[in-house]
């Protein structure tokens, strides 16, 4: 061993510190210097809440003392805040809060600001619930100070306001006209809380009729709400304008003439009115005619506009869309998506007149922008209907270089409807463009087209003749199973058949061969259909009983305790091949038969590795023997992590049956390193008292008992004073070779439950032709995509680089290429730099290889 060192103390019961950084007393604040008093009431804020309810009693009431006898005003105002803390306290004291509330209301004449931010703070904080005369002086209070010279009370007036408006106290109507006036307030604080007045008032009380000014007319609380918002849009404050555009889409009772509005957009030239380029392209699409999309001077001036009628700057609710759409940043431009997005799943005739503007939104020159257009798209593409002017401007996105924004306009193409033919062939070659471009969307171009068959069945089947190029009586060439852009035609027309039957008669005879080897490579793409039992894939429904062969297989392992070794290794050998064929054969007990079989195959090799005659001392055994017994070893250090972090959803009996497993795997190695090698074992021993204590705390947390094993090794090392290494050994030695491990855990209750983390290499492709040269000592990068299943922690996840050279590195990808696609599954696209040494001497070729539930790696050699 090496020199003595601190030896690591082994704790299996943690106990919580119970240190008392509250200590607080009444006689710390005996004085009448603010120097001194401002410290502590900082710090005695800070350590709110005290540990007694006596000792809080105490300093509260000297707390108050000094707010009656010192006159500084920076304590007055360290006064109420703390005081309005502790009176908060659990359990609270409604005495002590009424003590606050009398001293903050006597404190709001003051004349420093500071005073009257608290004072106000505090009486939003602690105002009753109960209708009484404290109720109403606090609202008057706070509606009084809405005007108040500093706009810092301002503030603080209208947020204690929305204070006691959460805790259900009616706020009075004058407040709804106060935030109104707030809204041209030169400071913007003061208008940010105005805007949250305005919208909580509209919540409230929707129906309230507003007499108009200078006129005899009323209009709905909720709808003048809405204009002030509006009208908020083109505030100077990039804050307020998004703020602004964010609450519009709350309120969800605005009169349709309101929305409507929200998109008036009037373009006048020499005072006559010009029509916009959506009311042209909208004309022309009605009109039924034959275009270009472009016309002699149809954009030329035609309605003669009255000067007086034209207002230069909108009022009300007028075009506030769109300016929030043409605002210069692009928080704006999200905020008002988000609104149009809120309102339109509403309000169907709204979503249909946000259209063109949505479509625009397509050519931002912010990505960001770009993908919020295409959700907001996607949300409403059941209440919309698209034209064909529309549908071209959208498929032009196609062609973004961001991944993010064409797979999200896949998931739109394949929930949107078409209404006509050209339209359904119009995004049809838009996709195959999409897939010569860009080869890497083939996965979701396939999933896009599988919809859109399904959604459009008619109209597929009037292209396919144009798409199969079937001639009505030439034979054309037989097109090859592995183009692409076949495949994708494939999808198409096979998933319009499963609703328009009248398409298979259409279909050639290499079709219908085809359509057999792409259901049985693409379930999941290609459906079943009604054709003769020539075509149909061989695929016999055969009743199975897997779930009593797992439940079988595994109580076979737990009756072995008694049994002879040679018997033990010959039924977990047995069992371990069964387990790992059944996972193959049902995918739903997959990760239960992975789970069951990783652990049989731990005790086959503890069974192994104690059965090896004279494993205590190496040095004795042949170096076939010493091989054999450290790859057994290295293997089960290897089975017992993978079953540690590759399998999630587990009961707490599971849970800890596997850390026992482990804590077990690594006693067998300090124990055996420690007699076969001259090395320090320091961290060896270090690392196992850390599982140790680890499993020990889970046992105590979920209530669980330990097996005779574990109770040995707590007992025992719980007694010793200084856990080295050796001492250590010696301990476990007689431990591991008297207690058996225990039989599978049972999975067999709920085993569908059970999840196995899995990775699936989708790009690059073994069979891709793509070749990636490079230089020895310089990096070449490889653009790797997969998907990442069940795995829950994303933050652990490595990509493993192995070189025909056995050197392996494992590579961190960065957080942001990881892609969130569903619950606890995640896509992974990032590039893997790659490197030669300068010692290579000769060429290598580049393969990847995805073992799933085990790494994620790639083998060059």
């Amino acid at each position: 061993e090496d020199a003595p060192r601190p030896a690591k103390r082994l704790q299996l019961v943690r106990r919580g510190k119970t240190v008392d950084q509250n200590e607080f007393t009444a006689a710390s604040l005996n004085t009448d210097d603010p120097e001194t008093l401002l410290p502590a009431l900082a710090d005695l804020h800070n350590a709110i809440p005290l540990t007694t309810e006596i000792q809080n009693q105490g300093v509260f009431d000297e707390v108050m003392n000094i707010g009656q006898r010192n006159k500084s005003h920076k304590v007055l105002a360290q006064v109420i805040h703390t005081s309005c803390s502790l009176s908060q306290c659990d359990p609270c004291d409604p005495k002590m809060q009424d003590r606050v509330i009398h001293l903050a209301l006597s404190l709001v004449t003051s004349t420093k600001f500071i005073v009257l931010v608290r004072s106000l703070e505090a009486i939003g904080n602690l105002c009753p619930t109960e209708v009484g005369s404290v109720q109403s002086s606090i609202t008057h209070t706070l509606l009084t100070h809405t005007t108040h010279q500093d706009n810092r009370v301002r503030t603080a007036a209208f947020n204690s306001l929305l204070l006691i408006q959460d805790k259900g106290v009616l706020i009075p109507s004058e407040a709804y006209d106060s935030a109104c006036v707030a809204l041209s307030d030169d400071y913007q604080s003061v208008r940010e809380a105005a805007l949250l007045i305005i919208k909580v008032v509209a919540d409230t009380d929707p129906e309230r009729l507003l007499p108009i000014a200078a006129s005899d007319d009323h209009m709905r609380l909720v709808d003048h709400a809405f204009s002030q918002l509006c009208s908020v849009v083109h505030d100077i404050s990039v804050r307020v304008r998004t703020q602004a555009a964010a609450l519009l889409g709350t309120l969800n009772a605005v009169s349709e003439k309101f929305l409507q509005q929200t998109w008036d957009k009037k373009l006048i030239s020499n005072m006559r009115r010009k029509r916009s380029a959506h009311e042209r392209a909208r004309a022309m699409v009605s009109s039924g005619e034959w275009s270009t999309g472009k016309r002699w001077a149809d954009d030329t001036p035609k309605e003669q506009v009255a000067a007086e009628s034209v207002s230069i700057i909108s009022t009300g609710s007028c075009g506030a869309f769109v300016h929030g759409l043409e605002d210069e940043f692009l928080e704006v431009r999200n905020a008002t998506l988000d609104s149009i997005c809120a309102l339109a799943l509403n309000n169907a005739q709204f979503a249909n007149h946000s259209l063109d503007f949505l479509v625009d939104m397509f050519n931002d020159e912010i990505e960001e922008v770009r993908l919020k257009a295409i959700q907001v798209l996607q949300q409403v593409a059941g209440l919309v209907t698209l034209r064909a002017d529309q549908l071209e401007e959208i498929l032009h996105a196609l062609r973004d270089s961001s991944l993010d924004i064409r797979e999200c306009l896949h998931t739109f193409l394949a929930t949107t409807i078409l209404s006509t033919i050209s339209s359904v062939k119009l995004c049809v070659n838009a996709l195959l463009e999409n897939l010569r471009r860009y080869p890497q969307d083939r996965r979701s171009i396939h999933r896009c087209l599988r919809r859109v068959g399904m959604n459009h069945p008619t109209l597929v089947q009037a292209l396919v003749a144009e798409l199969l190029v079937i001639h009505p009586y030439f034979d054309g060439v037989e097109p090859s199973v592995q183009d692409p852009e076949y495949i994708c035609k494939l999808i198409l027309v096979l998933n319009a058949a499963v609703k328009c039957t009248t398409i298979l008669p259409l279909l050639e005879q290499h079709t219908l061969r085809h359509y057999a080897y792409l259901r049985d490579t693409m379930p999941q793409l290609v459906p079943v259909l009604k054709l003769g039992e020539e075509w149909q894939p061989s695929r016999v429904p055969v009743s199975t009983n897997t779930l009593q062969f797992l439940k079988e297989s595994v109580s076979r392992v737990g009756r072995l305790e008694r049994s002879s070794t040679q018997l033990r290794m010959t039924v977990y050998q047995t069992v371990y091949s069964d387990l790992i064929k059944l996972a193959d054969i049902d995918p739903s007990l997959s990760a239960a038969s992975h789970f069951a079989a990783s652990y049989t195959e731990c005790l086959l090799l503890f069974g192994k590795i104690l059965a090896t005659r004279n494993w205590l001392t190496p040095s004795s055994l042949s170096m076939q023997q010493t091989g054999a017994l450290k790859a057994n070893v290295d293997r089960l250090l290897k089975t017992t992590f993978r079953l540690r972090h590759a399998f999630t959803n587990l009961s707490p009996v599971e849970e800890a049956s596997i850390r026992n497993l482990r804590v077990r795997t690594l006693a067998l190695q300090l124990v055996y390193v420690v007699h076969g090698s001259t090395g320090s074992a320091l961290g060896l021993c270090d690392n196992f008292l850390e599982h140790t204590e680890a499993l020990h705390r889970y046992l105590t947390d979920e209530g669980l008992s330990a097996d005779s094993f574990l109770e040995g090794v707590f007992d025992e090392l719980s007694q010793l004073e200084e856990p080295r290494p050796g001492a250590v050994a010696r301990i476990l030695q007689p431990l591991l070779l008297t207690h058996n491990i225990p039989p599978v855990p049972p999975v067999l209750h709920h085993p569908v439950q059970v999840h196995m983390c899995s990775a699936e290499i989708i790009e690059p492709q073994s069979d891709s032709e793509t070749i990636h040269k490079l230089s020895a000592g310089l990096v070449v990068g490889v653009p790797l995509d997969a998907e990442i299943t069940h795995i829950p922690d994303p933050s652990t996840l490595r990509v493993r680089v192995c070189y025909p050279d056995h050197c392996t590195q494992l590579v961190v990808p960065p957080r942001s290429h990881l892609r969130q696609v569903g619950e606890g599954t995640y896509r992974l696209l990032t590039t893997v730099l790659l490197s030669a040494q300068v010692s290579w001497s000769e060429a290598c070729h580049l393969k990847n290889n995805g073992r799933p539930a085990r790494d994620l790696c790639w083998n060059i050699g």
